[in-house]
């Protein structure tokens, strides 16, 4: 599982083939790099995340319900609606607590 990964393209597609997951919170949402990146991962290799309480909204620090603007994101950077998202993100944790992660 790699946390607010922050590589490359190149570095992110290495990481995927050899099984490695990517948690994805808001911020990595907030920047056209980190989008690109993000865009360019594996559906199948992504898992949500809020990041709170460090990553804050404001002065509020965010909580797990705050992870629908991830999946709002999402949605919005793949072309497809959120439930589909969410229907992408729970079987990729169930086949990651199923078959784990690889080497990664």
């Amino acid at each position: 599982m790699l946390h607010w990964f922050s590589g490359s393209i190149a570095e992110a597609q290495r990481a995927s083939k050899v099984g490695c997951y990517f948690s994805i919170n808001s911020k990595m949402l907030d920047s056209l790099r980190a989008r690109r990146v993000v865009a360019s991962l594996a559906r199948d290799r992504i898992l949500t995340e809020t990041d709170g309480p460090f990553i804050k909204r404001g002065s509020i620090p965010l909580v797990p319900k705050d992870v629908e603007a991830v999946v709002s994101g999402l949605a919005l950077l793949w072309g497809t609606d959120a439930e589909s998202v969410r229907l992408a993100v729970a079987k990729n944790l169930q086949t990651l607590l199923t078959q784990g992660a690889g080497r990664c």
